[in-house]
């Protein structure tokens, strides 16, 4: 009995506390904590653990989760990865290799056990965070003004060190006060708008292009999800903004050219051509030498999609495009709840910021799961909440 009562309290505080409180360190941390091995260990400590021990101790807790098709055909990429080990020439060991798939469906499993079993919390959790990083975004900017050399791009506070990887945190949070600008009621969306006005001007101090096309699409998806008058300024302000930057900013558009990605394209495919199918193996080497950059070999191919295409074939990258077309059309079917629209606005974003940058395919957590695992978790965490509350109804 007093197992059973242990049991019962640790779930409810898990998911009532320490997993809001793990996914809200996820989401900013990168921004808060002076270094990445902290923000590693404190992922583990708060949502990875918990998460397992959870799972472990409640069983039924989680079932819903494994008929989800976004988590299945996470399964199964994670599966087929795993398997390409036997033909990668990686060094590092089968175990270690493991680690990496199971830490994302932790992500999963803690994002769904808030869903079900405390489903404010997710929300809730999600939006401190939008809130949290407003003084944060703030603070870097104002910093960066005030310390600026002319050539200099912001980085952020904390763990940040590359601005490129800055602009997928700064922009994931832009994209999420987009999508609540558009979803809230009118008298709250003005402070939503505010917050993308903050958050807008540091993505645009990260000097990176990425994410005005990952914008781009993102508005693209809400006017389309939340046709309305709403979205017919939203498309107004967008064309205007782009005239704006493009008149009072042009580098932000123009400046370092296409930034090599052709090339690094083309090399790329030429060493997919190799072996198309099945690729070169979770973890394989990659190093990708440019005619003006002999002496220089970069080790990613800087887009997701030929990213997953190199390490694991053809056949990984249709289970890859299916999972985020499943993940989208769950979007699509429940509009009508503006979580999802804001959870497509994430995923869309992080679709968009993909097709220039990235290219690892499974990962410890850091700046890339902001627009890979975390938009797909959230949604696959409502999609799941919805299914229990339809039959439940019912």
């Amino acid at each position: 009995m007093q197992f059973n009562a242990w049991t019962q309290n640790f779930f409810a505080f898990s998911c009532n506390w320490l997993l809001p409180l793990g996914f809200v360190i996820l989401l900013i941390g990168l921004a808060v904590l002076p270094e990445r091995s902290l923000y590693h260990k404190l992922f583990y400590m708060t949502i990875a653990a918990p998460t397992l021990l959870v799972m472990l101790l409640h069983p039924r807790s989680s079932k819903a989760m494994w008929h989800n098709p976004v988590i299945i055909s996470f399964l199964l990429f994670s599966a087929w990865a795993l398997l390409s080990i036997t033909w990668s020439d990686t060094d590092q060991s089968f175990s270690s290799l493991l680690k990496r798939p199971l830490y994302i469906l932790m992500l999963f499993a803690a994002c769904a056990l808030m869903a079900l079993h405390s489903h404010q919390r997710l929300a809730q959790s999600t939006l401190l965070a939008a809130l949290l990083m407003l003084p944060i975004a703030a603070y870097s900017l104002v910093n960066f003004i005030s310390n600026q050399i002319p050539g200099d791009r912001l980085i952020g506070t904390g763990a940040l060190d590359n601005p490129l990887l800055s602009s997928h945190l700064f922009g994931f949070f832009c994209a999420l006060w987009l999508a609540l600008s558009m979803t809230l009621p009118a008298r709250q969306s003005w402070p939503a708008l505010v917050a993308v006005s903050i958050m807008g001007a540091v993505v645009l101090a990260t000097g990176s292009r990425t994410p005005l096309l990952a914008t781009a699409m993102t508005c693209a998806w809400l006017i389309v999800a939340c046709w309305s008058k709403r979205a017919f300024w939203l498309m107004l302000s967008g064309a205007a903004a782009l005239v704006v930057l493009a008149l009072i900013y042009p580098e932000a558009l123009s400046n370092r050219g296409l930034s090599y990605r052709p090339e690094l394209w083309l090399k790329t495919l030429s060493k997919v051509a190799e072996q198309p199918w099945h690729g070169f193996g979770f973890d394989a080497q990659l190093t990708i030498f440019l005619t003006d950059m002999p002496t220089y070999g970069f080790s990613e191919p800087h887009n997701f999609a030929l990213g997953v295409l190199y390490y694991t074939g053809i056949i990984g990258l249709i289970i890859w495009l299916a999972m985020h077309a499943l993940a989208l059309f769950q979007c699509w079917k429940h509009k009508g709840n503006f979580m999802f629209i804001v959870c497509g606005a994430l995923l869309v974003y992080g679709i968009g910021a993909g097709l220039t940058e990235g290219g690892g395919i499974l990962s410890r957590p850091k700046e890339h799961w902001l627009v890979t695992w975390i938009p797909l978790a959230l949604i696959a965490a409502l999609s799941i909440r919805t299914k229990q509350a339809q039959s439940t109804m019912s």
